[in-house]
């Protein structure tokens, strides 16, 4: 299959705004670029990350609580009936939704970061408890281990992996650096690949990026004349008002005004 076949190749839409790459996931990339669209930009729906399901094996015993650090999580994982009414514990809002979209009846949201989920565990469950983390096969941090070591019987099960897409075929598919005005990272690992595919281009890429956490920021620290823009909350509703509306600014991205953190 073309790199054409897969992703959508750009052609400017004069009745749209700044050009706004969103890098996250499908089929949430595409919720994003919605957004963003009603609110005036051109968006690229263009992902540098896939998601992709692994199968799993049976419950050795039922946990006393579920753990979900994504919507990623929730959905790739196989459904018990019999964990649907003990405490679900989710990073933040989305996830906590779609775990109660697919049945969970008492969940509660982080509404923040792992950390902050971490807090919440611990505030809210004794230790001993029997903890179970659908996770990443290579989660982004150690919550399981962090558990443990605060006396929780937390194990981690993984579900789905995540994988990068090639740089030469996100380059392939993109229009060029100098004509994206905007750049949303969702996670560090996204933020390295963008990283790289910045790296091999010819002109410096001039727009703003916009990340949902500093940890989504650190793949660019040190990079020269870059500027990058960081979420006051760790949700896309904080990274869409950081990057505000075209129409209420100058039409160019760099003109945005919000405060660089």
């Amino acid at each position: 299959m073309k790199v054409s076949d897969r992703f959508p190749t750009h052609a400017k839409d004069p009745a749209f705004g700044p050009t706004i790459w969103v890098t996250r996931t499908s089929p949430d990339n595409e919720k994003t670029a919605g957004a963003l669209r009603r609110l005036g930009f051109d968006a690229l729906a263009v992902p540098v990350l896939r998601v992709e399901g692994l199968p799993e094996k049976a419950l050795d015993e039922q946990p006393d609580a579920i753990v979900f650090t994504s919507v990623n999580g929730v959905r790739h994982h196989s459904i018990c009936p019999a964990l649907l009414d003990i405490p679900a514990f989710a990073v933040g809002d989305r996830t906590a939704e779609s775990a109660a979209h697919a049945g969970y009846t008492h969940v509660v949201s982080a509404a923040g970061d792992v950390l902050d989920l971490e807090r919440l565990i611990v505030q809210s469950l004794p230790r001993g408890n029997r903890l179970l983390h659908f996770s990443a096969h290579l989660p982004a941090g150690d919550l399981t281990g962090n558990l443990r070591r605060k006396g929780y019987l937390a194990t981690r099960k993984p579900v789905y992996e995540t994988r990068d897409v090639a740089v030469a075929k996100l380059l392939a598919s993109l229009p060029a650096p100098h004509e994206i005005n905007g750049i949303l990272i969702h996670s560090p690992r996204a933020g390295n690949v963008v990283n790289r595919c910045l790296e091999r281009t010819s002109r410096p890429f001039g727009g703003i990026i916009y990340c949902i956490s500093d940890a989504a920021a650190a793949p660019f620290e040190g990079k020269q004349g870059m500027d990058i823009r960081v979420a006051a909350r760790p949700d896309e509703a904080s990274m869409l008002a950081l990057i505000g509306s075209p129409y209420r600014n100058t039409g160019a991205a760099a003109s945005v005004s919000v405060t660089a953190r």
